[in-house]
């Protein structure tokens, strides 16, 4: 919970801008294992890493707030709106 740093594993237009170091608000310590590795888009660590952004076809899945991330939720939602 709280401030974490997310990792993109892959180019995706999702994270354009947000490549280093971004920061984004995490509100719970839920997270989901994907099936394949090929559809994760980003990690992120708490206690561990794990898949925080995922992807397949037209469908994405984040773990974290971007409505609460400030200026790296600004742009994650300019970016998806884009795709």
């Amino acid at each position: 919970m709280g401030w974490n740093d997310v990792y993109p594993t892959t180019s995706n237009p999702l994270f354009k801008g947000l490549e280093k170091e971004a920061l984004f608000y995490f509100l719970h310590s839920y997270y989901f294992e994907c099936n394949n590795r090929s559809d994760v888009l980003a990690t992120s660590e708490y206690g561990g890493g794990f898949t925080c952004a995922a992807y397949h076809e037209n469908v994405f899945g984040i773990q974290f707030h971007p409505e609460k991330s400030h200026h790296y939720g600004e742009t994650l939602l300019h970016n998806f709106a884009n795709i």
